[in-house]
């Protein structure tokens, strides 16, 4: 190791040099060694007490013929001693520097790291720094400018980011009070049009009030009459007055009947929500509309009046469609699953338009929609559930869950999906949205062939019509432990197909072979329901109903014996009841 600036050799004391801890106390001794630690002579008494000290055995001595010939002190020692101690070895001052590592370091980590290194003793060339300095001044001066710089920068950038935020928030606020007065311009008219429909209700109950307490008076006093004549046995005034309260008593049963006719009020009413109406709220001119309907119940007929029908095989279509499926995805659009021509389509239920599809691999048996505009789709040939995206204009492929089993119909509940599967030995599979398999009803003779599936509105059963060319056709209500709770059948109801249940928990069933479609309670009771047997409906298929504008859907052929389903038929559903 090469260590410049020590005196490795003397030829004679140099009586010059004295003890610089004598020094301090006014005496004069001759210099016999060197501390390199604390940078001072020492006389011979001093130096092995130093060598013996504690706090100083492990300082560097020198003796003195090693120790430096120019004079320290006391001065000298103070101005520019080296107070810096290594990191490594805590009591051990940086008197060293590494000019191979560019470091400085104290003489145990230069004894132990830096044996190969050019070290100088820091003294010694701490002099000849002029230029590294004046470099580094240069550096930090630069570095300095740089950050004041910065600091107006960021000032200004701040200032300025304050003046866009305030912005921003009167901005906000702005659009705020424009979407609030805005809205409460179409609150009043709604709550107007809501008093209006209470106060026609009203005056039309007190015509009922005013007009039938008339009758009852009129009538009372006739009965007190009559009473009357027939205690004082005046028969011959009785029998008159009997003869001209008789017509009367008809003139007053036609008025009452008329009278309850006449002023008809509806069960409820209630608030439809424009669903719309947070996509488009400036340019939205209705926040809704204030509904009137019966209350409806599995003991109250329903009467399906027929308003139009929609062919949906459209000039992009090879084949005539066949109406597998379908879904309602707001009040004015539906998604069919056309296995015909191997598409899912969505349409305009009011102008039957097409408004977008989607070419599959396979023919869709089902469609259903799940939560975030997803949809469902049965591909039965590919034992698969394709899950799709939907918007007003387009439809896209997302991803798929494998079922392991040929599915041909779908529903969704609670984030899982129920898939029946498989015809002659059909079976239902429940699987959550990641595909994981949760639990199977496959029990011998359960299912024949799973056609359709729909979920109660209390989500606590499902309903499944199943049917099989030549074995039972059935439809089944079972709970999520398998167990069936309902059967419905019929040898005059065959090959049931679409099921949905309607806003009083009935449910509607296509009968394919029938052509029929029947109306069961929920314990598969029929009920009533008029209007349908005036329709052509060939080999219906598919239903679907919605509960915003009480419309039904059902799929069918354009023609008997043409076994595709071709056309969608739109009803209008009520529910029939004589009295207010």
């Amino acid at each position: 190791m090469e260590v410049s600036g020590k005196v490795t050799s003397t030829s004679k004391t140099n009586f010059n040099l004295y003890c610089i801890t004598c020094d301090t106390d006014g005496l004069k001794e001759p210099a016999y060694g060197f501390c390199q630690d604390c940078q001072e002579h020492l006389c011979k008494s001093c130096f092995q007490h130093h060598r013996r000290s504690r706090l100083s055995r492990n300082h560097v001595l020198l003796d003195k013929d090693a120790m430096p010939t120019q004079q320290t002190t006391v001065d000298d020692v103070n101005a520019d001693v080296i107070t810096d101690n290594c990191t490594n070895h805590k009591d051990k001052p940086l008197e060293f520097y590494c000019n191979n590592h560019d470091t400085v370091a104290c003489y145990v980590c230069v004894t132990l790291e830096h044996k190969q290194c050019k070290v100088d003793y820091i003294p010694d060339v701490s002099g000849n720094v002029s230029g590294e300095l004046i470099d580094l001044n240069k550096k930090m001066k630069d570095l300095v400018k740089k950050c004041e710089n910065n600091i107006m920068k960021a000032s200004a950038a701040k200032k300025q980011l304050e003046q866009k935020g305030v912005k921003v928030v009167e901005d906000i606020r702005l659009l705020r009070k424009e979407i609030n007065d805005r809205l409460d311009e179409m609150e009043s008219m709604m709550i107007k049009e809501a008093e209006a429909v209470v106060n026609t209700a009203n005056y039309k109950l007190e015509n009922v009030n005013f007009a039938c307490t008339k009758i009852n008076e009129e009538v009372k006093l006739s009965q007190s009459i009559l009473n009357a004549l027939t205690e004082e046995k005046k028969q011959n005034q009785l029998f008159i007055l009997m003869k001209n309260v008789t017509p009367r008593m008809m003139t007053l049963e036609s008025e009452e009947m008329q009278i309850v006719k006449d002023n008809m009020t509806y069960d409820d009413i209630q608030f439809d929500r424009n669903e719309k109406l947070l996509d488009q709220l400036k340019n939205e001119k209705n926040f809704g509309k204030i509904s009137t309907y019966r209350k409806p119940s599995e003991d109250t007929e329903i009467c399906a009046n027929y308003e139009r029908s929609h062919n949906v095989t459209f000039p992009s279509d090879e084949k005539r469609s066949n109406i597998s499926g379908m879904v309602m995805v707001s009040a004015t659009q539906m998604v069919i699953a056309d296995s015909g021509n191997k598409k899912i389509k969505t349409i305009d239920v009011i102008t039957g338009s097409l408004l977008s599809e989607k070419m599959l691999f396979s023919a869709p048996y089902d469609v259903i929609k799940i939560p975030q505009n997803k949809l469902a789709v049965a591909l039965y040939p590919e034992k698969c559930i394709q899950i799709m995206s939907y918007t007003d204009t387009s439809l896209s492929l997302d991803r798929r869950i494998s079922v392991g089993e040929n599915g041909l119909c779908v529903a969704y509940c609670q984030d899982k999906l129920v898939v029946g599967c498989n015809k002659n030995q059909g079976k239902l599979v429940i699987l959550d949205l990641d595909g994981n398999m949760m639990q199977v009803f496959d029990a011998p003779g359960l299912f024949c062939g799973p056609e359709k599936i729909v979920i109660s509105s209390d989500e606590k059963f499902m309903y499944v019509s199943d049917f099989f060319p030549f074995k039972d056709s059935k439809c089944i209500k079972i709970d999520w432990q398998g167990n069936v709770v309902q059967r419905f059948k019929d040898q005059g109801y065959r090959g049931p197909q679409g099921i949905q249940e309607l806003s009083d928990g009935t449910l509607l069933v296509c009968f394919n072979g029938s052509e029929k479609i029947v109306r069961l309670s929920s314990s598969f009771k029929i009920c009533e329901i008029t209007g349908l047997e005036k329709i052509n409906l060939c080999s219906p298929q598919a239903v679907t109903y919605s509960k915003r504008n009480n419309k039904l859907y059902v799929s069918c052929s354009s023609t008997h014996g043409l076994y595709s389903n071709d056309t969608i038929k739109v009803f209008n559903v009520g529910w029939i009841d004589s009295r207010f």
